[in-house]
C-alpha cells in the first residue's frame, strides 16, 4: 500500500528528459552535456545505450555548483571588493 503523498517515479513531472533539454536548461550546448555525462559528472540514467536525465537531479546538480562570491574568511567580506594592489593584512 503506498502512502498518499508519495512521489512515484513515473509520474509526468519525473519525466525523463533528453541531452538537448539539459543543454536548453543549462544554457549549454548539447556536446557540452555529452561530455559530462560521459565523464561521469553530470547526473544521468543509463536506458540502454541512450542517456536520460531526471529533472530534478539536474535541479539538485545545479543548486550543489552554484557559487556566490568567495569572501575572504578573516575579514567576512568578498575578495574581489578589495582594490588591487592593496596588501592583505
Amino acid at each position: 500500500m503506498s502512502e498518499p503523498h508519495q512521489q512515484h517515479l513515473f509520474a509526468p513531472d519525473n519525466r525523463l528528459l533528453h541531452a538537448e533539454d539539459v543543454a536548453r536548461i543549462l544554457g549549454v550546448p548539447k556536446t557540452w552535456v555529452y561530455a559530462e555525462t560521459r565523464a561521469g559528472r553530470l547526473p544521468h540514467v543509463n536506458v540502454g545505450r541512450y542517456r536520460r536525465y531526471r529533472l530534478e537531479a539536474v535541479e539538485e546538480w545545479i543548486a550543489e555548483h552554484e557559487r556566490g562570491p568567495v569572501r575572504d574568511r578573516r575579514r567576512g567580506e568578498p575578495e574581489d571588493s578589495r582594490a588591487y594592489g592593496e596588501q592583505r593584512r
